[in-house]
């Protein structure tokens, strides 16, 4: 009975899903209703469509007792009230676009109806941290003015007021990122799941083999390859990693690599595609929303800090292959898949980068790609050709993931309302003047840790919005372009998906390896922690975030940032040339640590003392590495 139930709201989900997409496509060329109408519209698509998510999953289940039918009833109600208040906000949204912020009672109790549903389908989705977070900032919206405190008590504003700014304006509250959603990802999330559904995993995973087969630790490169370009679509690390995580620790696992360490691999890897153009992860869309600059100038900016990460990463992977003497990767390469899907992946992919870089939206530059995809995947030949059950297997996929991802625009829209409405990011910063002292190092130690603090119950976007709204316009008084405060904030929020305690890429990753949690995030912050070095770089760099201009400069800065990080690498991992002592590997990490003194204070005395410091200790380990044989490390 519940399978059958299951069956009909996944056919009930599809079609719902193809009018929608329908409807999205449509307004991207002719918006043929009033923005109000639009956006409530597209809010009244995602309550559907995320509600049937919602029940299908709880009736897949298939659990009995009190908690299974509990969980349905609270959802499934939750569900039915999230649709109506939502059919109430289209029917009357014009109207109340022109009453605000004088409503009637039914008005703010819809409102209310609609934000407490909303609330409880992203808790269901979301989990519990971001949903307090979230519950927090309303509430504090609501009943900031009775804080004691001076510097966190804000105005008292009316119930009229405060809801308009919640949920009955259509340009404020759960509708502040729905912008985002409708007129730029929704097509760009379908077509990275129709990439995938077309073959483009088992493509990148042979590119990787192909690169493993001419280096020692080769069988790293599969994930390396195959998983940096699968996220660079994709844009979630976690979900990245339970993709290709699936294919590429077996090949690590099978020529020696331990389990710790082939987890490690796949959870840096996987996170490196929220850093990497053209998608990056939803973080950067709201960087571009939140600045209000074209997505491709963040895309853009993050080109050399992303080639840096991908860099610093390689070097240390093939440090730590090295020292464990793992050797090329005997994988057999299968030619005729790569030669024959190789033309339809970069045909659309060169597409969609060339129509962002020409200033296109990004759903017009991904319709384009979708259009070019569907040409020339039919060329690929017998047994590589997608199925038509294949591509709509990827486009539910792809429907799938953007429900989940525009219900958390639409929940993070208060949150962001109420930042700014009261002014709390304002006020937090003058609490950062009065605690840290006036200096930008410090505050940026300070927006680090918050970061990754942040970052540890909070997915990626919300942890990047919550700090941007938080430090970045302390980072911004000191001097700091807006741009680069936030994407120093965004990449340190991307790092806490590999960075202990929580570390969920890793955890991710030590499951489908049957390594250890703790072994695998040591191993994840060996390989990563170098690279942290790398938003510090563009904050004192700046040239470093101007890409695709090259400057003198920002190859100096490129090259010593590399140099550092290898530095770095070779300390924590104890080899170059050799395995090293215990005081060898201090000299080198001493060295990159002056090395980074370099890049936040550019001293021509401390580029010279780096320089000339890590050239000593790599002659020494050469030339002693004759004499003496370490200890293992």
């Amino acid at each position: 009975m519940l399978d059958r139930m299951v069956e009909w709201i996944n056919k009930v989900f599809f079609i719902v899903g193809a009018i929608f997409t329908l409807y999205i496509f449509t307004t991207i060329f002719e918006l043929f209703q009033e923005p109000a109408e639009h956006y409530t519209t597209f809010v009244l698509g995602t309550a559907i469509l995320s509600s049937l998510l919602t029940i299908r999953d709880i009736l897949q289940g298939n659990a009995k007792g009190f908690k299974f039918w509990a969980s349905l009833v609270v959802f499934l109600s939750a569900s039915v009230v999230f649709v109506l208040t939502a059919i109430y906000l289209r029917y009357r949204a014009i109207e109340l676009n022109t009453i605000q912020p004088f409503f009637e009672n039914t008005d703010i109790l819809i409102g209310f109806f609609v934000l407490a549903s909303m609330l409880i389908l992203t808790w269901y989705h979301w989990g519990t941290i971001l949903t307090s977070v979230i519950l927090l900032s309303i509430l504090y919206f609501f009943l900031g003015h009775l804080i004691d405190s001076e510097i966190f008590r804000h105005d008292k504003f009316s119930l009229d007021f405060s809801m308009s700014y919640m949920g009955l304006d259509t340009v404020a509250g759960i509708f502040y990122f729905v912008p985002l959603a409708a007129d730029k990802i929704y097509f760009l999330i379908i077509f990275a799941a129709l990439l995938i559904g077309i073959g483009m995993l088992p493509l990148v995973l042979e590119l990787g083999k192909l690169v493993g087969r001419h280096v020692r630790g080769g069988a790293a490169f599969p994930a390396i390859v195959g998983s940096a370009m699968t996220g660079s679509v994709m844009g979630q690390a976690v979900s990245n990693v339970m993709l290709t995580g699936q294919l590429t620790i077996p090949i690590m696992k099978k020529s020696g690599m331990k389990p710790d360490l082939a987890g490690a691999i796949e959870a840096v890897a996987s996170t490196s595609g929220q850093l990497l153009p053209p998608i990056l992860g939803l973080a950067a869309f709201m960087i571009a929303a939140t600045l209000n600059i074209a997505y491709i100038e963040v895309a853009l900016a993050a080109g050399l800090p992303a080639f840096l990460y991908i860099g610093g990463v390689v070097l240390a992977i093939l440090l730590a292959a090295r020292k464990a003497n793992l050797g090329f990767l005997t994988e057999d390469i299968d030619t005729r898949l790569i030669l024959r899907l190789l033309p339809t992946f970069a045909g659309s992919f060169i597409v969609v980068l060339v129509l962002l870089l020409l200033f296109y939206s990004p759903n017009v530059a991904a319709i384009a790609g979708i259009g070019v995809m569907f040409a020339l995947c039919f060329f690929q030949g017998k047994g590589l050709r997608p199925s038509f059950r294949t591509l709509v297997k990827g486009f539910v996929n792809g429907l799938e993931v953007c429900t989940i991802l525009c219900l958390l625009l639409v929940a993070l829209g208060p949150l962001a309302q109420a930042a700014s409405t009261t002014n709390l990011a304002g006020k937090l910063s003058t609490i950062m003047s009065g605690i840290v002292p006036d200096n930008l190092f410090v505050v940026l130690i300070g927006a680090m840790i918050v970061s990754l603090i942040m970052g540890m119950g909070l997915p990626t976007p919300v942890a990047y919005l919550v700090v941007a709204l938080t430090l970045a316009p302390t980072l911004q008084e000191l001097g700091l372009p807006a741009l680069y405060a936030h994407m120093f904030v965004f990449y340190f929020a991307i790092f806490s998906t590999i960075s202990p305690p929580v570390a969920i890429a890793c955890l991710a990753g030590a499951k489908l390896s049957g390594g250890t949690f703790m072994g695998t995030a040591k191993e994840a912050m060996k390989l990563a922690l170098p690279t942290f070095v790398i938003p510090f770089a563009f904050v004192y760099n700046p040239d470093l975030l101007v890409f695709p201009r090259v400057t003198l400069a920002g190859i100096f800065a490129f090259l010593i940032t590399m140099l550092v990080m290898v530095g770095f690498s070779v300390a924590f991992f104890g080899y170059f040339w050799r395995r090293l002592f215990v005081m060898e590997r201090i000299m080198f990490g001493v060295a990159s640590m002056v090395g980074f003194i370099y890049l936040v204070h550019n001293s021509t005395v401390t580029l010279m003392v780096f320089l000339g410091s890590g050239m000593a200790a790599a002659l020494w380990v050469v030339v002693s590495s004759r004499k003496m044989q370490p200890a293992e490390a």
